[in-house]
């Protein structure tokens, strides 16, 4: 944060008001390019898995194995973002949101992690039964 926005949030915490945000928020959440991308991933995903366990015909399994895929990766970039929130929310002093984001950071790392091993189990099956 720069000598600028300190001042002018200090400035803002004296009036008693908060300080004006810049860009489309969502609640306290600032709506950026990035997070409506990654949001629209994440729902288009989930909605690819359910549909693919609902449809029943050949191509179920490599259907999965493409939603769960999707959903693996989403959860990465989810991880990795929250790596630079972490570092921003302690340099601010915020120890209680750096916390916060980095069990959630962690918990997309292990869904990530199970997610893309699921897409890869999916895949075997199909390339084993597609052979035998």
């Amino acid at each position: 944060m720069s000598h600028s926005q300190r001042a002018a949030r200090s400035r803002a915490s004296d009036a008693g008001t908060a300080p004006a945000r810049r860009g489309p928020s969502l609640g306290p959440v600032r709506v950026t390019p990035a997070r409506a991308f990654l949001a629209t991933a994440l729902v288009g995903g989930l909605a690819f898995v359910a549909w693919s366990l609902v449809a029943r015909d050949a191509n179920q399994v490599p259907m999965m194995a493409t939603g769960f895929a999707v959903l693996g990766i989403v959860m990465g970039i989810v991880a990795v973002m929250s790596v630079g929130r972490i570092v921003s929310a302690g340099r601010e002093g915020h120890d209680g949101l750096a916390v916060l984001t980095a069990l959630v950071g962690g918990l997309a790392a292990a869904a990530a992690l199970l997610l893309l091993a699921g897409a890869a189990i999916l895949s075997l099956i199909w390339s084993g039964t597609k052979t035998g």
